[in-house]
């Protein structure tokens, strides 16, 4: 008789663990994933970043393209994502098990910090082309067309300059390629370098050109018959028609 009190008194309690651990598997199963943002309106500073903060389900992961960090035991959050323009950005909370939820936040960068970073990049480009333009004449000089032809890509970057006859006009869209004869050799011209030029120009086969920017170093393409051709390359800064 004992005996199948006890084995009533096991089965009875075995009976109860089962159900507070379905009752504990549902309450886990019923919990949702949130996510609320302190602001849906936030403001790039001028090191183009701009922060997300809000609260989520406890220790998810939130993440806004590639960029995630993981959420606090209260499920606080902050997260640190570089703009690109201003738009509307998916902010994704996730958690193993459970059904990711999204919100939307609109990132702008204040007018005031877009003007001064105009003017900070057209002040750099002026500075830039000041110095191409004072050191490629000096530069020119010392770096004849035999030396630049011999090893194009050990003078890679220097600024440079000079004055030769168009042999041809390849248009790239917004870039064009011009080979450039740079030496005169009587009525004619010789020493071909290729001028990459992104930007617009009237010039054209047959004229006169001034080019100052820096060297590219080696440049290579593929000819009609498909033989790889190579010569110094010119990255053009600017160019203008002399004759």
């Amino acid at each position: 008789m004992k005996k199948g009190i006890g084995i009533l008194l096991l089965g009875l309690l075995l009976l109860l663990a089962a159900c507070g651990s379905n009752e504990k598997n549902a309450e886990t199963s019923n919990e949702k994933m949130m996510i609320q943002l302190d602001e849906k309106n936030v403001a790039a500073d001028a090191n183009d970043i701009f922060t997300v903060t809000g609260k989520t389900t406890p220790s998810a992961t939130v993440s806004i393209g590639d960029v995630s960090i993981d959420a606090n035991k209260k499920g606080k959050f902050e997260l640190m994502h570089v703009y690109e323009s201003d738009k509307s950005y998916e902010v994704v909370a996730s958690k193993k098990g459970m059904t990711e939820v999204r919100a939307t936040v609109h990132v702008t960068q204040p007018t005031a910090i877009k003007e001064e970073k105009k003017e900070q990049e057209e002040a750099a480009k002026e500075k830039a082309e000041k110095e191409v333009t004072e050191n490629a004449k000096p530069n020119a000089a010392k770096i004849t067309f035999a030396m630049l032809s011999g090893n194009p890509d050990k003078y890679a970057r220097e600024s440079y300059y000079l004055k030769g006859q168009i042999a041809e006009v390849v248009d790239g869209g917004a870039t064009k390629y011009l080979k450039v004869n740079m030496t005169q050799a009587g009525d004619t011209w010789k020493d071909t370098v290729m001028v990459i030029y992104t930007g617009t120009t009237d010039a054209k086969k047959g004229d006169i050109i001034e080019v100052y920017g820096t060297i590219y170093g080696t440049y290579a393409f593929d000819d009609a018959n498909g033989t790889t051709i190579t010569m110094p390359g010119i990255t053009a800064s600017s160019i203008n028609v002399v004759e």
